[in-house]
């Protein structure tokens, strides 16, 4: 078997789990959102952050996933591949960043109209269940409002490294060390 078979079929493996893994989280999101689709077991946890859990744990083991499948290719196919997985990890990871900062205002007692107070209170509630009302939510609030701002900029940035052919560690490397030429760090 050739090296270019087999580095198909490390893709073509790492694609298919990847989307496995993408798939199994939407329907997880979904089941904890209220459809049935047949994942009794989630509707099953008690806790809603616990079910939050299971689908950011999935759902993240699946982007990492194919972003790292996109970083195999060359070539146009790798720079449209991982605008893609970007652009999909972005659009799911806004709702999981807005709710930690609006779990602020509304375990302070806030409103907001009722399509996005009823989700992020009963999330909020969920974080009470488990922190209490005192200051150690609003410490979770702000933590996981910090891993949404890092859950968004990764996958953007290293978007950008890939599509503009930038070797980051090489990049940094050659600023630490100022014996080596920045551009060595280009073009990897």
């Amino acid at each position: 078997m050739t090296a270019e078979n087999k580095k198909k079929i490390v893709q073509a493996v790492m694609i298919t789990v990847a989307a496995g893994l993408n798939v199994w989280g939407l329907l997880t999101l979904a089941q904890t959102t209220g459809a049935d689709v047949g994942l009794t077991y989630i509707s099953n946890i008690p806790n809603l952050i616990a079910r939050y859990v299971i689908v950011v744990i999935t759902m993240a083991a699946g982007i990492m996933l194919m972003s790292a499948a996109a970083g195999t290719f060359k070539g146009k196919v790798k720079n449209v591949f991982s605008i893609v997985v970007c652009t999909y990890s972005t659009i799911l990871t806004i709702p999981l960043f807005l709710a930690f900062i609006l779990c602020i205002p509304i375990a302070a007692g806030a409103t907001f109209p009722a399509f996005i107070d009823e989700m992020v209170r009963d999330i909020c509630y969920s974080f009470q269940d488990i922190f209490g009302t005192g200051w150690l939510q609003y410490l979770i609030y702000a933590l996981g409002t910090i891993m949404g701002a890092i859950f968004l900029a990764v996958p953007i940035l290293s978007t950008y490294f890939t599509v503009k052919d930038l070797d980051l560690i090489a990049l940094i490397k050659s600023k630490l060390n100022k014996n080596d030429k920045p551009d060595e760090a280009i073009n990897g």
